[in-house]
């Protein structure tokens, strides 16, 4: 089977997803965003600590990106609407600060235990699962509201732009409980912007980077070129 074949086959497989995905009832779509939820979750457990900032770098935006490409303007957002929701009840799975990192095993560096509970609320990361609701809600509209978003060029600059608003929400959040220690911890004074981006964006834009091409790279694969909803764009595609 020659490559322009498999790649006709998988685009009409992922089309009959994306339509599937489209029709289904509220409770199977709720079932897909709780499994990107469980994604999310696991992303946090993937960590690398830094010294200088209380912020790790986790895997989970990756998995934030791909929730809004495959469950679309709805449920992508919903994906991270439940992540947060089921952490701040209790299931550890946000990657907290490098306060007091617990390997999950003995010896096996990169993975360690995550937190939840309310006290996430009055945290220094709390901004980041904000920015993750948002960019998965801007990202996924994107993609059902236009085909023509779907193409390379646009997506690129859609995960970029989802990137960019968490590390703005968590940027901002950062500053208000570094400044402000919302009333849990006593504040830590000013903090100039130039300190503020090494802290909370500069060192998780390349490997944040790379997760981006990633999900390019299969978002250009699954996503349909081909009206699947009620697209504006649905019968020129331009």
């Amino acid at each position: 089977m020659s490559a322009g074949a498999t790649i006709g086959r998988v685009r009409n497989a992922t089309y009959h997803f994306y339509r599937w995905r489209y029709e289904s009832a509220f409770l199977v779509n709720l079932g897909l965003a709780g499994l990107f939820a469980c994604l999310t979750g696991f992303g946090a457990l993937i960590k690398i600590y830094l010294p200088w900032t209380p912020v790790p770098i986790t895997g989970q935006v990756f998995f934030v990106l791909a929730s809004a490409v495959v469950l679309g303007k709805h449920y992508g957002g919903l994906s991270q609407v439940l992540y947060a929701f089921v952490g701040i009840l209790g299931v550890p799975w946000f990657a907290g600060s490098n306060t007091s990192p617990d390997p999950i095993f003995a010896g096996v560096p990169g993975l360690y235990r995550g937190i939840g509970g309310f006290a996430i609320l009055t945290g220094a990361t709390f901004g980041y699962i904000l920015g993750f609701i948002a960019a998965a809600f801007l990202i996924g509209w994107a993609l059902d509201a236009r085909v023509r978003y779907r193409r390379p060029a646009y997506l690129g600059l859609l995960l970029v732009a989802g990137i960019g608003l968490v590390y703005l929400l968590g940027a901002v959040w950062f500053y208000a409980w570094w400044t402000t220690g919302f009333g849990v911890i006593a504040s830590k004074g000013g903090l100039p912007l130039d300190s503020l981006l090494v802290k909370t964006v500069i060192p998780f834009v390349p490997l944040d980077l790379v997760k981006a091409a990633i999900v390019l790279g299969i978002g250009a694969v699954i996503l349909p070129n081909r009206p699947f909803a009620r697209e504006r764009d649905a019968a020129t595609g331009a």
